[in-house]
């Protein structure tokens, strides 16, 4: 059975690398799987909505990589 990551459209993230960095919030615009092993999450800056990046699930859906923020892609 694949592994399944808890990425949805809407998530906003920090990354955790760097202290420098913890001031970027990135919110989650789309994910795409396809036909990849694993799917892929585009991340929009907020800040700035022409800074984007593409990342595996499974690097943003890694605590030591990334931090969740705020979840509005559950939100009804």
């Amino acid at each position: 059975m694949p592994k399944t990551w808890n990425v949805q459209e809407g998530q906003r993230y920090v990354q955790r690398a760097k202290p420098e960095h913890r001031n970027v919030i990135w919110e989650v615009g789309s994910v795409k799987a396809g036909d990849l092993a694993v799917p892929h999450a585009r991340l929009i800056n907020v800040d700035d909505p022409m800074r984007s990046k593409t990342i595996s699930c499974s690097a943003l859906a890694d605590p030591s990589y990334y931090e969740l923020l705020h979840d509005t892609g559950s939100a009804a």
